[in-house]
C-alpha cells in the first residue's frame, strides 16, 4: 500500500464469506447496501466476472444523480473482487479514471474479515476521495452490508 495514494478500510462482517459473496454477486442484492441511505442505487450493468462491466446510478435525496461505470478486473469466488473505473466492460478505457478498489474476504471467527483497499492515481485524487467523506461513506456501507448479510444468513 502506498500511503500517499491509497486508502484502506476493513471490518468484520457477521456472516460467512459465501453469504457476503451473494451480496456482491447478485445486483438485486448489491443495490440494497451499495450506497449510504437514503441514496437509492440502481444497477445498470453487473457482469460479475473478470473483464465484465459494472455500472450503477445513485439517486441522491435532493434528486440529483451520480452515475459510475467500471470494470471488474478480477473476480475470485469468495476471496477477492478488484474493480476500477479506469476501464469499462470488455477492458475499454474510460475517459476519467478515479480509483481501483481491491475487496478481500477472509474467514474470521466471527464471520468474514472484509477489507477494501482503494488505489488512486494521484495524491490529489486520494485527498478528494477523503474530502468526499470516504471513511464515513464506506463505513456506513459496511454497516449496511453487515445488516444485509444478516438477513441473507437467516
Amino acid at each position: 500500500m502506498d500511503e500517499k495514494l491509497d486508502i484502506e478500510i476493513s471490518r468484520v462482517l457477521k456472516a460467512p464469506r459465501d453469504i457476503v459473496w451473494q451480496a456482491w454477486r447478485d445486483p438485486a442484492n448489491l443495490v440494497q447496501w451499495w450506497a449510504p441511505k437514503p441514496v437509492v442505487t440502481e444497477s445498470i450493468k453487473h457482469e460479475f466476472y473478470s473483464g465484465g462491466g459494472f455500472g450503477t446510478l445513485m439517486r441522491m435525496e435532493d434528486g440529483s444523480e451520480f452515475a459510475s461505470e467500471g470494470c471488474f478486473l478480477q473476480v475470485v469466488e469468495n476471496e477477492k473482487i478488484i474493480f476500477s473505473d479506469a476501464l469499462s466492460g470488455g477492458w475499454r478505457p474510460n475517459a476519467s479514471p478515479f480509483m481501483t478498489a481491491i475487496i478481500s474476504l477472509e474467514d474470521h471467527p466471527e464471520g468474514t474479515a472484509y477489507s477494501a483497499q482503494v488505489l488512486h492515481n494521484s495524491e490529489e485524487a486520494r485527498q478528494r476521495h477523503l474530502d468526499m467523506g470516504f471513511f464515513d461513506g464506506w463505513g456506513t456501507v459496511f454497516e449496511q452490508l453487515d445488516s444485509f448479510v444478516q438477513q441473507l444468513k437467516n
